[in-house]
């Protein structure tokens, strides 16, 4: 039985000295920061909400040809800050969406942008919508959070 028992805790301590793979540290966003849209060079300052799964930008004067699939179809677009500060953007369609609201359903365009927030940069799929009646122009969702922000509701950037 000693033998057994002393065998045992060796494989637990040879176990517990084995090399673990570390997690990358996340970095911690508020509840609000100031981003760079870097396709614009434009600074939003952006609500960061955990319940949306895409991020949602405001734009305006959206052109493209609606004959066809649009995915994959050049638009273009004015993004527009909310101290008016704006800048046409062109890129392709990634997909459209249909998203419900209070009081319809919307179709959207989803299309990548390059957003740069503390020295990194990536590019997510965005929302094109009127969001000028919003406090923030961008919205900042899941999908720029998973897997590198955790959020702190009681940090914010103003």
């Amino acid at each position: 039985m000693k033998c057994v028992t002393t065998g045992f805790l060796l494989a637990v301590l040879s176990f517990a000295s084995m090399p673990v793979k570390a997690e990358p540290q996340k970095q911690v966003v508020g509840a609000t920061e100031v981003v760079l849209v870097t396709d614009a060079e434009l600074r939003f300052k952006a609500r960061v909400d955990t319940g949306a799964k895409t991020s949602s930008i405001h734009a305006e004067n959206i052109e493209l040809d609606l004959s066809g699939d649009l995915q994959g179809q050049p638009i273009s677009f004015d993004l527009v800050t909310k101290e008016g500060q704006s800048k046409r953007i062109e890129t392709r369609v990634a997909s459209v969406v249909s998203v419900r609201t209070a009081e319809q359903t919307e179709r959207r365009y989803v299309v990548p942008l390059l957003i740069k927030w503390h020295g990194s940069t990536r590019t997510i799929l965005v929302t094109l919508n009127d969001r000028s009646r919003m406090d923030y122009r961008l919205l900042l969702g899941r999908n720029w959070l998973q897997g590198h922000y955790v959020v702190d509701v009681d940090k914010n950037t103003e």
